[in-house]
């Protein structure tokens, strides 16, 4: 198969009807380079980056290779230390309170800030959250159209579901699915966030590569309907007296 040429292009408004963007901002995606840098990233990802490096790069961990209790500041091993690596961004206290919010730090006893978990999410309507919510979309959408253009090389995309799933299953599969997605995830985050095959930032513009994946699990209510019309209660034909 050839890749899909100008005249093959997706139907921006069927897109747009689909995704529930806006003509406009299909457009826009159809039409920029295969090869365009993003903006800088903000929100989820920004505070992604810094966690991903706690649980990834060596000079932030401790002897048992898991991520060091980290002091606030500090030029080498420290928390500002560690965003300015991850983030380039400088309201440290920012990316920190948020991650105390949601739980995904703590802070000791001693006074240095431990991490619990490799993953952040947003649970708030805020400029942040809704950022997330809207990058998360970019990149789906941005596959999904990478695979419309060139069918003969696309990006790897796989959806599973069952659309008639008894309910009282739904809550043991939700656990078991995402014990399993943390745990494939987790290591594909240490193999993607090797500092040996990371680009840090020096003195000069360097080209680099933005490459990731997104596991999510989607849920809605269906109705089945029956195999065959119910039949009509047997009446008596005999008149009554």
């Amino acid at each position: 198969a050839q890749d899909v040429g100008e005249n093959q292009r997706p139907n921006a408004s069927r897109i747009a009807t689909l995704t529930g963007l806006t003509r406009r901002e299909v457009a826009a995606l159809l039409q920029a380079p295969e090869d365009a840098a993003p903006e800088v990233e903000r929100g989820r990802p920004r505070l992604q980056r810094v966690l991903s490096g706690w649980w990834t790069d060596p000079d932030f961990q401790d002897s048992l290779g898991a991520p060091a209790a980290l002091p606030l500041r500090g030029k080498k091993v420290s928390f500002a230390a560690l965003v300015k690596r991850y983030s380039g961004e400088p309201r440290v206290l920012t990316i920190l309170d948020e991650l105390l919010r949601v739980k995904a730090v703590r802070t000791r006893p001693d006074g240095r800030f431990e991490a619990l978990s490799r993953n952040f999410a947003p649970a708030r309507w805020d400029p942040d959250g809704l950022t997330a919510v809207g990058e998360q979309v970019r990149d789906h959408f941005e596959t999904l159209v990478h695979n419309l253009k060139h069918p003969s090389r696309p990006r790897f995309n796989r959806v599973i579901e069952n659309s008639q799933l008894d309910p009282k299953y739904v809550p043991l599969l939700v656990r078991d699915i995402s014990a399993q997605a943390d745990t494939l995830v987790d290591t594909i985050d240490d193999a993607l966030n090797n500092p040996a095959a990371t680009v840090k930032p020096g003195d000069e513009v360097q080209d680099a590569v933005r490459l990731g994946i997104a596991v999510y699990v989607f849920e809605s209510p269906v109705v089945v309907e029956p195999t065959r019309a119910r039949k009509a209660p047997f009446r008596s034909r005999r008149k009554e007296r």
